[in-house]
């Protein structure tokens, strides 16, 4: 009788050739996907999924690692609108990538995802890691296991090893190329090295790589595809460049091409550990009651200086009238649309909409390239730097043309601010503290801080992109947290009834 290592061999040529395998696994990929935290199509109804592109990564003799691209089809009567009904830069469904015909001459896929996979015999194999099994194919010379790479030991190695290698990876419809932004930076492989998923990611996979010896790395696996150029790769590559202390330095990414498309696979970076979130952080100090104006007031300091590198590195735009009036066009749209849906946002319309005209006839700064999704969550409190910002990767859900567009700083700026209230309401609701005080202090000291470096923004403007974020933000609680819906409502009134003269920051 064969021992349990010899019944966990994978002998590649008793199985129908690995295109068809993959084929196989379309269906079993089409049940688990949507169940899975980084799906964005959740409500659509249950996908149509085809390879669109594949890759060995590395061929073993007791498992495969393969690299997939899966091309996602939505029914047409299931297909959400771009942002659920609101304009696309609320944060809606990605646009359909460039990706030409679809495989086998079908219609264009609605999205397309990378989901790399371990195939392996189910009998005499390793227990799974939690989640990782996506299915057993019935196949001609013995059945096999599908697991997500990303949850299993050998699938992240492989995802690594084309980062350390640099040789990349091919296959029928789809190429792999790495590039290491700073070859001699050592990255780690080998027995020795550790790794797992970090908990709690949303719309990709992120895995912790730790070798004795080397400094840990967070390797991010970008799962929906759209043509261009990745932000999170783009932008904090950059402030590595222009040697910011303010980001994870970036040592090597991956770019995949399937089709017309072409766009970053991976991007490493290293990892701090053993801190804590900037949201974490107010939350304590806001329930405690404990003053938060000087790690506010730094952190306002810290984004301007993030802003004036960005700047430098990747250039500047000047606000002119049609640029001007694209963005506010954008927040009409917005605000229009949320007010139909939410009947006290429809309450503060009229006020709102004379806000933003206002915003209209006002200074604006330079646009620029910028973080574009910025909340506490996204910034770590490290001892030895100061505040760490994360994921430049913007707004994931808005198409990938628009988040690579230059945008007012503005932007992260309301965003922040938002932030800061969101902390208050949060301990508010979940423990009864008042802490409008604390955040109104808060405010106040991060955008000095910001101010100081950047110059006072004109109060108008700064109100137009905070209202505009808290419009945004009282149609996803009233869709998905309706006990949460206060904390936007209460921004918005105060926004409205101070006016345009009066700003928001306070």
């Amino acid at each position: 009788m064969a021992d349990a290592r010899s019944t966990a061999l994978l002998d590649m040529t008793l199985l129908p050739p690995l295109e068809e395998v993959l084929d196989l696994a379309a269906a079993q990929l089409a049940a688990w996907m949507p169940q899975q935290r980084w799906y964005a199509h959740k409500g659509a109804g249950a996908p149509q999924v085809e390879v669109a592109g594949w890759a060995p990564l590395r061929i073993a003799p007791d498992h495969a690692t393969v690299l997939l691209v899966a091309a996602v089809h939505l029914g047409d009567g299931d297909r959400p609108a771009a942002g659920g009904g609101v304009d696309s830069t609320a944060g809606g469904a990605p646009g359909a990538p460039s990706a030409g015909p679809g495989p086998s001459g079908s219609r264009e896929p609605d999205a397309l995802y990378q989901v790399p996979l371990v195939l392996r015999r189910p009998e005499g194999a390793p227990a799974p890691e939690e989640g990782a099994e996506i299915g057993v194919l019935a196949v001609s010379g013995g059945p096999l296991r599908v697991d997500d790479a990303t949850r299993d030991a050998d699938g992240r190695a492989a995802l690594v090893a084309t980062l350390v290698s640099g040789d990349g990876a091919a296959g029928p419809g789809l190429s792999l190329a790495s590039h290491r932004t700073r070859p001699g930076s050592p990255l780690p492989l080998g027995r020795a090295m550790r790794s797992r998923v970090l908990a709690g990611e949303q719309s990709n996979t992120s895995l912790i790589i730790e070798t004795e010896g080397t400094s840990p790395l967070i390797v991010k696996l970008l799962r929906v595809l759209q043509d261009g150029d990745n932000p999170d790769a783009v932008l904090q590559g950059a402030l590595t460049a222009q040697g910011s202390a303010h980001v994870p330095a970036v040592v090597g990414a991956a770019t995949v091409r399937t089709g017309a498309m072409r766009t970053h696979a991976l991007v490493a970076q290293e990892f701090l550990p053993q801190v804590e979130d900037a949201w974490r952080v107010a939350l304590r100090l806001a329930r405690a009651g404990e003053d938060f104006t000087a790690p506010a007031r730094a952190l306002g300091t810290t984004l301007a200086e993030v802003h004036r590198d960005l700047a430098a590195a990747l250039g500047t735009v000047a606000a002119d009238e049609g640029a001007v009036r694209a963005v506010l066009a954008q927040m009409h749209r917005r605000l229009a649309q949320v007010a139909a849906e939410v009947e006290q946002v429809a309450a503060h319309r009229e006020r709102l909409a004379a806000l933003l005209d206002t915003a209209a006839g006002q200074t604006w700064p330079a646009m620029q390239r910028i973080h574009g999704d910025l909340h506490l969550g996204q910034v770590l409190a490290s001892p030895e730097r100061g505040w760490v910002l994360l994921d430049f990767e913007g707004e994931p859900l808005r198409p990938l043309a628009e988040r690579a567009l230059p945008d007012s700083p503005l932007r992260d700026v309301a965003g922040m601010l938002r932030s800061l209230d969101y902390a208050a309401g949060a301990v508010a609701l979940e423990h009864g503290v008042d802490a409008d005080a604390w955040a109104a202090d808060a405010r106040a000291a991060f955008l000095e801080g910001w101010a100081a470096e950047a110059g006072t923004p004109a109060p108008a403007v700064l109100a137009a992109f905070e209202a505009d974020k808290a419009v945004y933000e009282a149609l996803y609680e009233s869709r998905q947290r309706p006990d949460w819906l206060p904390i936007p409502l209460a921004a918005l009134e105060r926004i409205s009834a101070r006016g345009a003269g009066a700003g928001s920051a306070g």
